[in-house]
């Protein structure tokens, strides 16, 4: 999984940026409470353009917009069979590779993700195209 360097919190009249990476760490040692929006949005941007990443941007910047997320299953032959969904952002922070939580005695390896006009098709902003397979006991 792509790593957030920092989370947002707070509310909405005085946000709040807590760093999680070791860079965020660095640049920022603790929390940071904005008096308003305005100046949490402005510090954001900036730190955005030098590669930073933020979880829960979409609740500082109004603009982004959440898009929903499909599930589905790498079947027989190539099928994909949904399997879920839920809301996330465009900038989605999985990579092929991740293992998403085990469910039943089953996890899901992320085979691919998928935006842009084949998503649209399938009717979601962002595919999650996984594998499933027993999980291995410890041991």
């Amino acid at each position: 999984m792509k790593t957030m360097d920092y989370t947002v919190g707070g509310n909405v009249v005085e946000p709040a940026f807590t760093p999680l990476s070791e860079r965020a760490k660095q640049r920022t040692p603790g929390t940071i409470v904005f008096k308003r929006r305005a100046d949490a949005l402005e510090f954001m941007k900036v730190a955005e353009a030098e590669g930073y990443r933020f979880s829960g941007a979409e609740l500082i910047d109004t603009e982004r917009k959440s898009v929903k997320y499909g599930y589905f299953v790498s079947g027989p032959n190539g099928q994909l069979i949904p399997c879920g969904q839920d809301w996330g952002p465009v900038d989605t922070v999985f990579e092929k590779g991740d293992l998403l939580p085990a469910r039943d005695g089953v996890e899901a390896v992320i085979q691919m993700v998928v935006t842009g006009r084949v998503a649209e098709l399938a009717g979601v902003g962002v595919m999650i195209v996984v594998e499933q397979r027993p999980v291995r006991s410890a041991g």
